[in-house]
């Protein structure tokens, strides 16, 4: 599968709401839930992948963010399938989240939801 992330600026272009979802560590859900993956686009500053997610039962939107593991190549969190650099779009995935003692985000786990 060939890779599915966008820039910001073609996000945008593509009528997609960046500024809907929040980065804030504080109204990032933390724990396992189910999440839709609206859109993704590459980070300006490092070597990752923002991914914007909707909670499937909330509708609370943020963004998380997919790091390169420079050993794969892959965007993935350890052991997980999902490879946000080609995954679906508009699909749903269940995720865990937790927060650093610094309150940083943290993608532990992702996995698709069939």
């Amino acid at each position: 599968m060939k890779r599915n992330v966008s820039s910001f600026k073609v996000a945008v272009s593509k009528g997609y709401e960046p500024r809907l979802y929040s980065y804030d560590p504080g109204a990032v859900p933390s724990g396992e839930f189910e999440a839709i993956l609206d859109f993704k686009t590459w980070s300006k500053r490092i070597i990752a992948i923002n991914c914007y997610f909707t909670k499937k039962d909330t509708g609370n939107k943020f963004v998380v963010t997919a790091y390169c593991n420079y050993k794969t190549g892959r965007y993935a969190v350890t052991d997980s399938l999902v490879d946000f650099s080609n995954c679906p779009l508009n699909a749903c995935y269940k995720i865990k989240i937790a927060k650093s003692q610094r309150n940083q985000i943290i993608l532990l786990t992702a996995a698709a939801i069939a």
